[in-house]
């Protein structure tokens, strides 16, 4: 099981983004999230979605395994190179929680004491600062570094990176992770995919929610006709409706991405029935 710090992370997300909690990484993809992280050649992540910092926690583990497989014994990791994970967040909320999450981690590590300082975020005297700057960095272990970016379009941000544009470009990724805009996994894709500059030659990309809550199988399949879904709305509310059309029409957008992708030649793909769907693509 992960360290007790990364359930209060859970904890604290139920308590102070209730409505997203559903959102959360949790165990078994954070420890995968790790895993994958740890295999890279120099432990550079991107991710592109932060929310309250589960599955960013679990990337810079993975960066700090990846430098001491590596012997990595140069400065700092940071934008710049070595051991690294830059995450990139639009809600000021999230920005305000993960960044309390990951304070935790840079002091304490995840041991029961990092546990009980994020627990303590919960009490009625403690308050989760607010930020407003545009991004903070938290040193990790004398090896790698975490960089939390206030952007309020994460696909405008990684295609300044492919085409070279902007100040302080950081150098290429091992991994992408994109938690983000599910209309538009398409063109995360091809900003990483097309340029060298984002992602490495052999890197990989990791889209979560690929099978959005099952429904992409029923979309590919065609399992469910219109008079199925009318029947299943019968007893809902207009609430409940909108969100359940909600639901179908982006996990037919996901069906969408996922029959695209698998045909692209110049990855190649494989999508694991884990939580909500992980497809992990590896660029030739």
């Amino acid at each position: 099981p992960p360290p007790s710090f990364f359930h209060e992370i859970e904890l604290n997300t139920r308590a102070f983004l209730p409505s997203g909690s559903h959102m959360v990484s949790g165990a078994s993809q954070g420890k995968l999230l790790t895993q994958l992280a740890s295999m890279t050649r120099e432990g550079r992540i991107l991710e592109l979605g932060t929310f309250t910092g589960y599955a960013t926690a679990s990337f810079l583990e993975g960066a700090v395994n990846a430098g001491d497989i590596t012997g990595y014994d140069g400065p700092m990791g940071s934008r710049e190179g070595g051991p690294f994970v830059m995450t990139i967040e639009r809600d000021s909320r999230a920005i305000d929680i993960a960044a309390a999450h990951l304070e935790v981690m840079s002091r304490l590590g995840t041991g029961e004491e990092a546990a009980e300082e994020a627990c303590a975020l919960r009490s009625e005297s403690t308050k989760v600062p607010e930020l407003d700057a545009d991004s903070i960095v938290f040193p990790y272990k004398n090896i790698a570094s975490c960089e939390i970016v206030r952007a309020t379009d994460a696909l405008a941000n990684i295609e300044q990176m492919a085409f070279g544009d902007g100040q302080n470009t950081p150098a290429p990724f091992d991994l992408v992770f994109v938690d983000a805009d599910k209309t538009r996994l398409l063109d995360y894709v091809e900003a990483c995919v097309g340029s060298d500059r984002v992602l490495k030659k052999g890197g990989l990309i990791i889209v979560d929610n690929v099978l959005w809550k099952g429904l992409v199988l029923e979309s590919a399949g065609g399992a469910m006709t219109k008079e199925d879904i009318d029947e299943s709305e019968k007893n809902m509310d207009n609430t409940e409706v909108k969100k359940s059309r909600r639901a179908r029409k982006l996990a037919g957008k996901m069906h969408i991405f996922n029959s695209a992708i698998v045909k692209d030649d110049r990855v190649e793909v494989v999508v694991l029935p884990i939580r909500d769907g992980l497809s992990i693509i590896r660029k030739r």
